[in-house]
């Protein structure tokens, strides 16, 4: 099963908003599996800045969301999507990220 390679742990945090202020809060901390989507060091964004994109898998019921971010030690990223993969025997949460500079 593809949930024997989830040995990294992650820690969620969103963007919680109460009247005029908002505030990053901790949604809870997952396992998964990370890897560097592309084969290319570098991914150019729309925003004329270079980027690096990764892929994370994880349990399907993962809560995660767009525009969450996630913090893993010293290394952040920002969710792009979440898309869930619910067939056969590996079903499992695949989530988009761009990693962010510290």
């Amino acid at each position: 099963m593809i949930n024997r390679f989830f040995t990294t742990q992650f820690t969620v945090k969103r963007q919680i908003w109460s009247g005029d202020s908002s505030a990053s809060v901790t949604q809870g901390t997952f396992y998964g599996n990370i890897q560097q989507s592309t084969d290319e060091n570098l991914q150019q964004s729309l925003g004329l800045r270079f980027t690096k994109m990764f892929t994370i898998w994880c349990d399907i019921d993962t809560d995660i969301k767009e525009g969450d971010r996630i913090e893993n030690g010293t290394d952040y990223y920002d969710v792009q999507f979440a898309t869930r993969r619910n067939m056969g025997a590996n079903k499992h949460l695949k989530v988009t990220v761009e990693k962010l500079d510290a």
